[in-house]
């Protein structure tokens, strides 16, 4: 929801300030940058995850497909970069601007979970 709420701000100001290819550039940037966070997310997890459980229930939980779709997210990463800019009208600084509000939004969701597990629950007593 962070990365949603910053991206349409950044591309309302962008589309103020310059054309719609940039705002647009802006839109696909952080899209990409969000598929690649959230990605990069649940992975992190699943291996703290699988660090916490049984050896056994986590190779029978294990896919087999997962070294295969860690290989391909980085390609499909720079093919989804390429496509946008070369056959739609993206510029590349709205796309890095994008990818960073992506960065910023992640960030912050991360902070705010953080904040709210470190949080303590008062004691009624």
């Amino acid at each position: 929801m962070w990365t949603l709420t910053l991206a349409v701000l950044a591309a309302l100001l962008t589309l103020a300030l310059a054309n719609h290819a940039q705002a647009l550039s802006v839109l696909l940037g952080a899209a990409i940058g969000l598929f690649n966070f959230q990605s990069l997310a649940r992975a992190a997890v699943r291996i703290l995850l699988a660090a916490e459980a049984e050896p056994d229930a986590t190779a029978a939980s294990t896919s087999h497909f997962a070294p295969l779709l860690a290989m391909l997210r980085w390609p499909a990463t720079a093919l989804a970069t390429a496509a946008v800019l070369w056959y739609m009208p993206g510029r590349p600084e709205g796309l890095v601007v994008g990818v960073l509000v992506a960065l910023v939004g992640f960030t912050a969701a991360a902070l705010h979970s953080a904040d709210e597990l470190t949080r303590s629950t008062p004691d009624l007593d």
